[in-house]
């Protein structure tokens, strides 16, 4: 019976992998987010940049101010419709753009407002020309408009005009690597994540992008390093789903054993999160087939049949608790 039921739960292919897009927050049907980081050409949070967020051609209107980290929170209640965003500061140049959110998710988005110059030039004197520093701003403005109109392929132009101008404008490589995974251009998406950690040395978002471009090109070894060290730096649901999809992808491919490594970490990041139920349920099966495991391979099996008591698997888990009692 040991053998029957244990091939019986083996040979069972996972859920279809999560998408990587994964959102903590419950939403009511038809809303979405958008949580905002305002910067300055430094990349230094703007506190108490004003936000305004309009649909235009109605009366609608939603107003926040940054915090300290310069960040604001949107709620928009109809996240199937078109917004206009418009950010300012005195002192600072003014934002201004499309907005497109999400139905029931939240989109992260990062805006830079570059300081102006203190004083205007007196009467009669030529204008300046605006520095590289300026220019590579108006550049990445220019990108990010096109990338949040969803026009990704039209956002590279301004993004690597803005990096030529200003390789230090960290938000701009990170935009940019992002960008280059969408076309499927992983090795300059490495690159582009690789310079934006030299200036973010650990930064969780520079360590995801440098992971997706080396898992999508191929380097699995790489790709290996690159994911212990984003779980050393972030220790979050993107993290977790990361692990999953690669445990997945080995288990598909009847190498249980080695899917077990990354599930493992899995339910170390998320232990009661029931979009990861199905890792339990891998784990508990390849435990039990270690009698030195069984109490391990119990403790899995119990969790997944709390999270997901009607799962098709949880017949098999049940008669799995059963022989190993």
């Amino acid at each position: 019976m040991m053998a029957s039921v244990r091939r019986a739960a083996l040979a069972a292919i996972l859920a279809p992998v999560l998408a990587l897009a994964v959102t903590g927050a419950s939403f009511a049907a038809g809303e979405g987010r958008v949580i905002g980081t305002v910067l300055d050409e430094a990349n230094a949070p703007v506190e108490g940049a004003k936000v305004l967020l309009v649909r235009p051609g109605t009366g609608y209107k939603l107003e926040k101010v940054t915090d300290k980290k310069g960040q604001f929170m949107l709620l928009i209640l109809d996240a199937t419709q078109n917004y206009q965003i418009r950010i300012e500061k005195a002192g600072y140049g003014l934002y201004e753009g499309p907005v497109k959110p999400k139905v029931e998710d939240t989109m992260r988005m990062s805006f830079v407002l570059p300081k102006l110059a203190p004083a205007a030039p007196a009467a009669g004197d030529a204008p300046k020309e605006m520095s590289g520093s300026d220019q590579a701003i108006l550049a990445y403005n220019e990108g990010v408009t096109a990338l949040k109109g969803g026009n990704v392929a039209g956002a590279v132009p301004g993004l690597e005009k803005a990096v030529s101008l200003n390789p230090q404008l960290a938000e701009a490589q990170a935009a940019l690597a992002e960008v280059y995974l969408e076309l499927k251009r992983y090795g300059e998406a490495l690159a582009a994540a690789d310079r934006y950690l030299a200036l973010k040395p650990g930064d969780a978002r520079g360590l995801r992008d440098r992971y997706d471009a080396l898992k999508a090109g191929g380097d699995t070894e790489k790709a290996h390093e690159a994911l212990e060290a984003l779980l050393a730096a972030d220790r979050s649901p993107d993290t977790a789903v990361r692990f999953f999809n690669q445990g997945a992808e080995l288990a598909r491919t009847g190498k249980l054993d080695e899917a077990a490594v990354f599930f493992q970490r899995v339910v170390e990041i998320a232990p009661a999160d029931p979009k990861f139920s199905k890792a339990h349920y891998v784990l508990g099966m390849t435990y039990a087939k270690d009698e030195a495991k069984k109490a391990q391979a119990k403790e899995q099996l119990q969790a997944f049949l709390q999270m997901a008591p009607d799962d098709p698997d949880a017949a098999t888990a049940k008669e799995m608790l059963a022989y190993l009692k």
